[in-house]
């Protein structure tokens, strides 16, 4: 796994961050699920089940996040797995990809009820006892989200049958096609649904490839007075930016940091540009016979082969070359 997508993981494990995606995708926001109500779970899905000893396993898969959720509903509660997957680039498998996660989970849980009922010798029935799964049985529903954190818009597919050619629209009522849940900051059009800091992680995401929007956004919008530092270092991990900021300080004014950053560019971009002109003057120089190259080289700390080379991608030539 990528240092993009293992920091994405890290940000995303926090309870109070995984809960508030799985509310906006489920619940439009409401605060159904609480972090409190969150269990984490083994995020390692093995092919075992309909009579595959582990022994022979050659299939195995390591989920992003996977936590066990329980939710009440009317008079009762239930459990749900909710799974994450975060794309910082676009998988144009997704779908497939998702699948397997959770059918291998439904296979793991149906794995499970077995080994329950051959250690208590409860079935009722040879049907039961060749399905490993009684009657009685329930599986627990499995949820996964992919939340993309890339700055350009998600081409990819979002079906299962997405992926595949055009066909005889007979066939397709036959074909179990398989949705992905894409939470896609990019399509957000309301971010108050969001309290912590995906908000601002979020909006920036949405903004990044417009410079004028971005810079309204952080200089104008309260919200970037106080982004606490996890998220401002997932902001520059995620969208390629450089704000500074202090890793003991709990909040960061994101507004200030980003005004020192412009400002910062600005004065190496000025440092860059005088530098470039300092050097275009020494080519000239040399190809005018004034400096030998080798003066020429020492005045813009170069090794004579690398000053040769830069001259030459510049446009100009040595003396000997003229």
């Amino acid at each position: 796994m990528g240092t993009k997508d293992s920091k994405a993981k890290e940000y995303l494990s926090d309870n109070t961050r995984f809960s508030e995606i799985c509310n906006y995708v489920l619940f439009d926001g409401e605060k159904v699920i609480k972090p409190e109500n969150l269990k984490e779970c083994d995020t390692t899905e093995v092919l075992s089940v309909f009579g595959i000893d582990k022994k022979q396993i050659v299939k195995q898969k390591w989920r992003d996040l996977l936590k066990g959720v329980s939710v009440k509903y009317t008079d009762s509660v239930y459990i749900v797995l909710m799974g994450i997957e975060a794309q910082t680039d676009i998988h144009y498998a997704m779908p497939v990809k998702t699948m397997i996660y959770d059918a291998l989970n439904y296979g793991e849980q149906v794995d499970e009820a077995k080994k329950h009922h051959q250690k208590n010798k409860d079935y009722k029935s040879s049907d039961e006892f060749l399905s490993g799964f009684t009657l009685d049985d329930k599986l627990t529903p499995v949820v996964t989200i992919t939340l993309y954190l890339g700055t350009v818009q998600w081409d990819g597919p979002r079906s299962l049958v997405e992926m595949m050619p055009q066909i005889d629209e007979r066939i397709l009522p036959f074909i179990n096609d398989y949705r992905i849940n894409l939470l896609n900051p990019l399509e957000i059009t309301d971010f108050s649904k969001f309290k912590t800091g995906l908000k601002p992680l979020f909006e920036v995401l949405k903004n990044a490839s417009d410079e004028g929007k971005l810079n309204d956004l952080i200089t104008k919008d309260e919200t970037f007075t106080r982004v606490d530092v996890e998220t401002v270092a997932a902001i520059n991990l995620f969208v390629g930016t450089d704000i500074k900021y202090d890793e003991k300080e709990e909040v960061v004014n994101m507004c200030k940091a980003w005004d020192d950053h412009k400002k910062l560019g600005i004065q190496e971009g000025m440092k860059q540009g005088i530098q470039q002109g300092r050097c275009l003057e020494v080519y000239s120089l040399v190809q005018d016979g004034i400096l030998d190259p080798e003066v020429g080289a020492s005045r813009v700390s170069m090794s004579l082969d690398d000053f040769a080379d830069a001259m030459q991608k510049a446009g100009y030539k040595l003396p000997e070359m003229v």
